[in-house]
């Protein structure tokens, strides 16, 4: 007999735009349970880029619920969904049913941003010198379709092409998906919440009481090679379950004082500019998807990029 459930509510992405802060934000509802872990990726396995061979079972994703008693939802929040394609989003749709989907979306240029400082801080990319070179590569990657690579940290670029996958989530789950921009979340994250909360059909008036202080902002590093270092020992750790969760916190207090520092550089204008260039087709495209489908009250970015077709 299977021991767990599957979940009903599902934070799909995109990665660096708030969904380890929906997570944080969902869970403290009495009302959710959530999964053992961040991240389950469970429906990764339906992806033929990523995995090759059968899936797991799908007692193995519900065992991540087992501790889950009967509320109302339980979730799964694991960024990388959402770029997945028709063998996530089919995937999701015949295991789950019909999942309520949360997809947020962030300004495609500042989203790269992050995610460049983001793996730069893991040591993921201790070959690359710098955003610029970072970006050539990733469109040297894209011009020979190789966006997609699991595990090598170069697609940043690949993901912010919304265009290509959001209509497909759009379009399979209708009203039972919502999309939610970063930006106003950054403006009014009680807001948001209490509207995504009636959305599933509970208390909104929970919003206020929540600790909304943003998650899993990004702490950089003075020493890649030294982040580098850190992060391998601790995902080896993690697989051998070594590392206990109460040492967690203290032990990333001390990295921290010993490895954080300012980031060398900054997205100067001329390449920001660049990067907005080879996003707008896509953005128009977004945007005009979103509209379709009752998404009125886009951000600028999305504003912009309409006007200027």
């Amino acid at each position: 007999m299977a021991v767990g459930r599957l979940p009903n509510l599902l934070v799909a992405g995109v990665p660096k735009a708030g969904t380890g802060s929906l997570f944080a934000y969902f869970t403290q509802h009495p009302e959710v349970c959530r999964a053992d872990q961040k991240e389950i990726g469970y429906l990764n396995y339906y992806n033929p880029l990523r995995y090759r061979g059968d899936p797991p079972p799908v007692e193995t994703y519900m065992a991540h619920f087992a501790h889950c008693g009967d509320q109302r939802y339980a979730i799964d929040a694991t960024p990388t969904y959402s770029y997945g394609g028709a063998p996530v989003i089919e995937a999701a749709r015949r295991i789950l049913g019909r999942p309520k989907v949360v997809i947020t979306l962030r300004n495609p240029v500042d989203r790269l941003w992050s995610a460049y400082t983001f793996q730069r801080t893991l040591g993921n990319i201790t070959e690359i010198s710098s955003f610029n070179e970072y970006l050539s590569v990733c469109e040297t990657r894209k011009r020979h379709a190789h966006d997609l690579v699991p595990r090598d940290h170069l697609h940043g670029l690949y993901i912010g092409f919304y265009a290509d996958y959001i209509g497909e989530w759009l379009d399979t789950f209708g009203d039972d998906l919502r999309v939610v921009f970063a930006d106003h979340m950054l403006r009014d994250t009680t807001r948001v919440m209490a509207g995504l909360l009636d959305w599933l059909d509970l208390d909104p008036d929970i919003a206020p009481t929540l600790d909304l202080v943003p998650r899993n902002k990004t702490q950089h590093a003075r020493s890649p090679r030294m982040a580098k270092a850190v992060f391998s020992a601790k995902r080896s750790a993690d697989r051998l379950g070594r590392l206990h969760p109460a040492v967690r916190r203290p032990l990333r207090r001390v990295y921290e004082r010993l490895n954080a520092g300012e980031l060398p550089e900054t997205l100067d204008p001329p390449l920001r500019q660049r990067v907005e260039e080879i996003y707008r087709e896509s953005n128009t495209a977004t945007a005009r998807m979103l509209m379709s489908h009752g998404y009125h009250d886009l951000p600028d970015w999305l504003h912009i990029a309409v006007e200027r077709d």
